[in-house]
């Protein structure tokens, strides 16, 4: 005749509802991670959706075609993590799929976004360029350029090696109804600093202010502070909230040594 074992039996109990809830927890967690790659892959499809739909600017980007892939990513996580809910297989190892793929998509969606990745290093590249290619050209003439002719000769007399940076009607990222928009280049002559107001709405503007010495200048230029926006600001540091960024320059900068 055999005896129940108490103490077994409520060890496996004890043992069971444990292993349950550690597998409900790592459910819920993974579950979590999966969320951020859906969330951008649906804030994608409403920029496609907006950019189609409204007449608004935008950066040139895949949206469909990534939301796509973040949305498969997403869905890849949650079927996994359902998986790993109803069976035991792999010891809670599947789990790691979501976690893995969740931390992967947070550290790359704040640097993903259009703006972030295409426009804001296109413009500060070429504002760069801008403010080396004046530096040659002050060596030159002892002044900056004083109109938009003057502007274009001095980026052709840069290095040949840079002119690949600066062609004759460079395109910006940005576009309106499925137009890449070019750079537009605004002279403000005999002015006494940087044009900060009664900007133009469109992204990509450039407003290159000399002074009636033509001994110093200044540049500003308009930019998205979004993907997609119904007008542009003037370009920033970085976060929409920063002072405006001016690139300028002294003839004084660029004196030659004294002997």
């Amino acid at each position: 005749m055999q005896f129940p074992n108490r103490g077994v039996d409520s060890y496996l109990v004890v043992t069971d509802l444990v292993s349950k809830i550690v597998r409900m927890s790592l459910a819920v967690i993974a579950g979590l991670a999966s969320l951020p790659a859906l969330i951008f892959s649906f804030y994608l499809l409403r920029c496609f959706a907006r950019i189609h739909t409204t007449n608004v600017y935008y950066v040139e980007y895949p949206y469909l075609v990534t939301a796509c892939v973040f949305t498969g990513i997403g869905l890849l996580g949650i079927s996994c993590t359902v998986y790993g809910l109803r069976r035991r297989s792999f010891h809670g190892a599947i789990f790691l799929v979501p976690l893995i793929l969740g931390l992967a998509t947070l550290v790359y969606i704040p640097d993903a976004t259009p703006h972030a990745q295409r426009s804001s290093m296109d413009d500060v590249n070429y504002l760069s360029d801008i403010h080396a290619f004046f530096g040659l050209w002050y060596d030159s003439h002892q002044r900056f350029p004083k109109d938009d002719a003057e502007f274009q000769e001095a980026l052709k007399e840069g290095p040949a090696a840079w002119q690949f940076r600066v062609s004759p009607a460079p395109q910006s990222d940005y576009a309106r109804n499925g137009q890449r928009l070019p750079y537009q280049v605004v002279v403000v002559g005999g002015a006494a600093g940087p044009k900060l107001s009664r900007l133009s709405e469109r992204p990509g503007v450039i407003y290159y202010c000399v002074s009636a010495d033509d001994q110093q200048f200044w540049v500003t230029m308009t930019g998205l502070l979004g993907d997609v926006a119904p007008k542009a600001a003037l370009r920033t540091l970085g976060r929409p909230y920063d002072q405006p960024w001016v690139i300028t320059a002294s003839g004084k900068d660029y004196a030659p040594p004294r002997r």
